[in-house]
């Protein structure tokens, strides 16, 4: 894109991607396996990282057993995946509790207890865990290594723990001589009852240079790619009332969901002819609903879809790709929004960390998070550490740099929900260094004005 401002020309660079988000798309959607097999294929694909990392920590002469093996009082490591049983759990009594008369279950946004236990199991058997362990800041699904002994209650006492750690990293090859920015923005909600229509325009004509003086002209040059990163549509546009009605009840009526993607596809046509943009799978926009969420079809966005495969791409969720030789990785935000639920961490970007350590995207599916059920793959084990984790539809913008053992240096950043907060994020490919941009109208202040301008009326 070329631009004006005081007779100078601003070109924006172009952008080199490569989108390596094939194995979360091609997915049999077959419905008729058991859930179980996830998580004895997730351990024995990483029966090896956890070993390692148990040999790393507590020495090559561990004394590693299964749980078949175990002699009570005789110190051990033990290998296996975790299980947490929480009595607050949301169960299917609460679905069917109308029918029942069963009292409902009270509204709860997190359902730790004191009465929650920690269980390891392996391929066949498990056992309780007690000890140095802190239940509410584990996750049902991880692979762990716990040292310790059995108790002569038939527990296993635990003295220390390990998960698998940062998985290997590639260095960036071509480092960016001169500022080159990527910008994240989350949770549009278009169609919501309270859309911010004008905040949303304003951060296109922003990235286009339509705004602001000739440093931001310069800046906005340098944006060379948009990641959009879920829940584009509102939660309103979801019409539950709309889809349990009959049909002759809704003849010649309109979902709210198909006037938010003519919307949607309206703001991103005015970006792509200038700026690549990826645009990401979210909880409340048209795909499946379970992870991992397929790309949106191309046929829904009519304007911008001229551009598909050169400037606008639909992409999955969780997403991953290279950017002008960065490796990204992140999600719309539901695995992380799950994790916060099921324990008492409260910093996104420690449950942003705790999921690189276990090396895997989303520990807690398909216990509490919906998954597909897979049978010889689990797409969520990250192989490689990226150099950028995201997660967007966060309560606020935060960004901190994670170091592994052996030289790893990751970027985690947690994008905010711009229909919250009305927020941004610029990211330097040059040295991940990130930054806020908000963009807010206080409607308030420009009526009083407006009312202050206008001239009385005539009697």
């Amino acid at each position: 894109m070329e631009s004006n401002y005081d007779g100078l020309t601003y070109a924006r660079p172009t952008c080199s991607r490569e989108n390596l988000s094939q194995k979360f798309c091609k997915l049999e959607d077959k419905y008729s396996r058991q859930y179980a097999h996830i998580y004895f294929m997730r351990s024995e694909l990483m029966k090896n990282r956890i070993e390692s990392a148990a040999k790393k920590k507590w020495g090559a002469e561990i004394n590693i057993k299964k749980l078949s093996d175990v002699v009570k009082g005789e110190k051990c490591c033990l290998l296996g995946t975790l299980f947490k049983i929480m009595p607050l759990q949301p169960s299917i009594l609460k679905e069917i509790s109308e029918e029942f008369s069963v009292p409902l279950q009270s509204e709860r946004m997190r359902f730790t207890g004191e009465d929650d236990k920690l269980v390891l199991e392996d391929s066949m058997q498990r056992i309780s865990l007690v000890g140095n362990i802190i239940s509410h800041e584990c996750f049902t699904g991880s692979i762990i290594a716990v040292l310790g002994h059995e108790s002569e209650h038939g527990q296993f006492e635990v003295e220390d723990y390990t998960y698998p750690g940062l998985p290997p990293q590639t260095e960036i090859v071509h480092v960016p001589k001169d500022d080159e920015y990527v910008l994240f923005v989350s949770g549009l909600g278009i169609g919501a009852k309270k859309e911010k229509t004008m905040q949303i325009q304003l951060l296109i004509d922003y990235i286009l240079g339509m705004l602001g003086g000739k440093e931001d002209h310069e800046l906005c040059a340098k944006i060379i790619h948009v990641i959009v990163a879920g829940n584009s549509l509102s939660k309103d546009t979801l019409d539950k009332e709309f889809q349990s009605k009959a049909k002759y009840l809704t003849y010649k009526s309109e979902a709210s969901s198909v006037k938010a993607m003519c919307d949607l596809d309206f703001f991103l046509s005015q970006l792509v002819p200038f700026v690549s943009v990826d645009i990401m799978s979210g909880e409340f926009d048209p795909t499946n609903h379970v992870l991992p969420q397929k790309p949106m079809h191309p046929c829904m966005f009519p304007s911008a879809r001229s551009f598909h495969g050169s400037t606008f791409h639909s992409v999955s969720n969780p997403y991953e790709c290279r950017i002008e030789g960065v490796h990204f990785l992140g999600t719309s935000g539901q695995n992380i929004n799950n994790l916060y639920a099921y324990s008492t961490i409260n910093d996104g970007l420690r449950l942003l960390s705790d999921t690189l350590q276990l090396q895997h995207l989303a520990p807690t599916a398909p216990d509490t998070l919906g998954s597909f059920p897979f049978y010889d793959i689990d797409p969520f084990i990250i192989d490689e550490c990226p150099h950028v984790y995201f997660c967007g539809n966060q309560p606020h913008f935060a960004s901190e740099v994670k170091l592994g053992e052996d030289g790893q240096k990751t970027l985690l950043l947690s994008i905010p929900e711009f229909s919250k907060t009305s927020c941004a994020v610029l990211l330097n490919l040059k040295d991940l260094t990130c930054e806020e941009l908000c963009i807010d109208v206080d409607w308030k202040e420009e009526v009083d004005n407006m009312e202050t301008d206008d001239p009385e009326p005539e009697k």
